[in-house]
């Protein structure tokens, strides 16, 4: 599943978020999530922004719904669980700066919704434990850099074989070709924060897609995954040499009518 995050990139405006949920809407993206924090996290970040009212959820579920999609909440506010399972939410997402807030994972896994856990900021040894709080749970490899050698793809195999979780990957570089690299681990989702131009600046910024881009992102990505085939090696007349043969056959076909 393909999910688009908007993250906060909506800078506390209403208008600004139903824009992105309409324009995504339009889209290949099967998910779309937005992030609420707790409360206090806001009066860090006044720049970006505050929060949105807790009446515009149930009306971006609904009309995600209405247009077959899914979306999903970076919930940090554990009192908001309840009401937004009960409005419709497809889906959590335990931001891995909450990882460690027993509180917000009980009200989750009570939800009987799907968790995905961001593993940005913990090491295997707490991955392994947060493997074991969640019975209905898929684990979200991402770091919280933006620079391409922190990036360790090879950590979405290795986490499925330490946990026998299925592993999501999420984008935080600033190379986007990360994401058609990211096929040849095999996630089971990928996520990608969205912003809507190039001029402005956003909370997620030199790691998100304009969402003009989307569609094209996605093409290729389902393009490339062709590629990894089975793994099982099966004998095969080689293309190759058929074509040089069919080649040489129609050129002394020419010569012999001439």
């Amino acid at each position: 599943m393909f999910i688009a995050e908007i993250g906060l990139n909506h800078k506390g405006s209403e208008a600004r978020a139903w824009a992105f949920l309409k324009q995504l809407t339009a889209t290949k993206a099967e998910a779309i999530t937005f992030q609420i924090p707790k409360p206090e996290f806001y009066e860090r970040v006044k720049d970006w922004g505050g929060p949105l009212r807790p009446e515009f959820y149930p009306q971006a579920i609904d009309f995600a719904h209405q247009h077959n999609k899914q979306i999903g909440f970076a919930v940090g506010d554990k009192d908001l669980i309840p009401f937004l399972n009960q409005k419709g939410a497809d889906f959590w997402k335990l931001l891995s700066i909450y990882n460690q807030d027993p509180d917000l994972q009980t009200e989750m896994q009570n939800s009987g919704r799907l968790v995905f856990v961001s593993t940005g900021v913990s090491d295997e040894e707490e991955i392994l434990i947060l493997s074991k709080l969640f019975e209905n749970i898929k684990l979200i490899h991402t770091q919280l850099s933006h620079d391409l050698e922190d990036t360790n793809l090879k950590a979405i195999g290795r986490l499925k074989d330490l946990t026998g979780k299925e592993i999501a990957f999420g984008l935080h570089c600033s190379d986007q070709d990360v994401l058609y690299l990211s096929v040849a681990f095999a996630p089971s989702d990928i996520f990608f924060y969205v912003k809507e131009n190039a001029q402005e600046k956003y909370p997620d910024d030199q790691h998100a897609i304009l969402i003009a881009d989307v569609n094209k992102v996605i093409d290729k990505m389902n393009y490339l995954e062709q590629a990894l085939g089975s793994g099982i090696k099966k004998k095969m007349a080689s293309r190759i040499h058929q074509d040089i043969t069919l080649r040489r056959r129609s050129i002394n076909g020419f010569k012999i009518k001439r």
